[in-house]
């Protein structure tokens, strides 16, 4: 994917996680608690006023105390970002909370005082009651839904048992109406808790993307630091060699020494063209370079070197490009952490097998730390399916690289290469 299109992926990404937002902001903030409590207002017109008025005035007590818990918690959730609606968001949640809960039970048991005594305006004045009273109740993700809904068919319910109904007689029998209002409280939060589901799951999954390219950011600079350990780290070696041999060609007074600060030279004009290939990710190492400028490194270090290849069969490019870098850090640590004297670098690449094998002799004695060097190893061959195995006594020191049969085949039909048909 181009860089352009990443990046109108990403803002298509976050205007729909905005729109989704502000789709749940007017579901729970309007829809439910204050359009609530409003359509519950006007259908108290019947009553007397000493018992709409002061009801409707607790009505409105309930409701936004209710509001202010719900925006509260789940702002201090992050499950709302910032908002207009952050002007009701609150300290201290806990008296807030207590007035809604005193004034949510005394408008539950005084509604049937107020509610309009036709059948179906009474069904939808309890259900839309319990609703309201239990809606702050989502933003409390250890009680269950299930617990949500029967609290507010009980407080509904009371709107319709309670309380001697002024004006005209029901037009429904009292089961049917609570039945019917049971069912609509249900319908009412069960649309509330999807809402909510929706945006508990926008939220995460803007989380993962943003943890997503964070991961891509760390992932890349572990990839550059890693590539300029092991760039760097045979390069700087065979500098001080070289650096070191012309000294003493120098003080012999023979005329090689210019012919060696030459090659330095070059190594460090090598080395900076790697440098930008390195940042610039288009890096690729190869595996016979690889192995002949270890064993020129060596011998020229006084170093015997044996390199044995077996097999005929072709190594997936992924495979050789990790066992490059084995061969090279490899040699790195030879020079750095061993007095050598012979060495010698194994290549199988039979069908169903690829192993490389680097050992020497005399290595120093083990510090109890793994380098970071093999540390990139391992992240390398992991990466292609392989394994890097380490063993070291007092007179050897052997690195084992090898690529299981299962992720060789992966790769070979990934390359275009024929699978292996080494398997018994």
């Amino acid at each position: 994917m181009s860089t352009l299109q990443g990046s109108t992926a990403q803002r298509r990404a976050e205007l729909g996680v905005r729109r989704t937002e502000r789709y749940v902001y007017n579901s729970l903030h309007w829809a439910f608690p204050i359009l609530g409590a409003v359509a519950l207002i006007a259908v108290t017109g019947d009553a007397p006023l000493e018992w709409s008025l002061p009801w409707a005035a607790m009505l409105i007590v309930a409701a936004w105390s209710g509001l202010v818990v719900l925006h509260t918690r789940l702002r201090d959730a992050d499950l709302l970002p910032a908002s207009g609606w952050d002007a009701v968001r609150v300290r201290r949640v806990e008296p807030v909370r207590l007035v809604w809960i005193a004034s949510g039970l005394l408008c539950a048991a005084t509604g049937g005082f107020v509610f309009p005594p036709a059948g179906f305006l009474m069904v939808l004045s309890s259900a839309m009651l319990g609703s309201v009273l239990v809606m702050p109740m989502l933003a409390y993700p250890r009680i269950r839904p299930m617990v949500i809904g029967a609290t507010g068919i009980v407080l509904g319910q009371l709107g319709i048992w309670l309380g001697p109904h002024p004006g005209a007689a029901q037009e429904l029998p009292w089961v049917v109406a609570a039945y019917w209002s049971a069912f609509a409280t249900g319908l009412l939060l069960g649309y509330a808790v999807m809402f909510l589901n929706v945006l508990t799951t926008t939220r995460e999954l803007e989380w993962a993307r943003i943890d997503t390219a964070r991961l891509a950011v760390a992932e890349e600079r572990l990839r550059f630091s890693r590539d300029l350990h092991d760039v760097f780290g045979r390069t700087l070696s065979t500098v001080a060699l070289k650096a070191e041999l012309a000294a003493e060609q120098a003080r012999r007074g023979r005329p090689e020494s210019v012919a060696t600060m030459r090659e330095v030279q070059s190594i460090a004009t090598d080395a900076l063209e790697e440098v930008r290939e390195v940042v610039r990710g288009y890096r690729q190492t190869d595996l016979a370079d690889e192995m002949a400028g270890a064993r020129s490194l060596l011998e020229a270090s006084g170093i015997e070197v044996t390199t044995v290849t077996e097999g005929s069969g072709v190594l997936p490019a992924p495979v050789a490009r990790a066992f490059a870098w084995v061969v090279r850090e490899g040699t790195t640590n030879v020079l750095r952490h061993a007095d050598a004297g012979r060495v010698r670098i194994a290549l199988s690449s039979e069908p169903g097998r690829a192993r490389l094998v680097l050992d020497n002799d005399h290595p120093h004695p083990a510090t109890g730390q793994a380098g970071s060097g093999l540390a990139g190893l391992r992240e390398r061959l992991a990466e292609v399916g392989g394994r890097l195995q380490i063993d070291h006594d007092t007179d050897r020191f052997t690195l084992t690289a090898e690529v299981t049969d299962a992720a060789l085949d992966r790769l070979r039909t990934a390359s275009g290469l024929p699978e292996s048909r080494g398997r018994s």
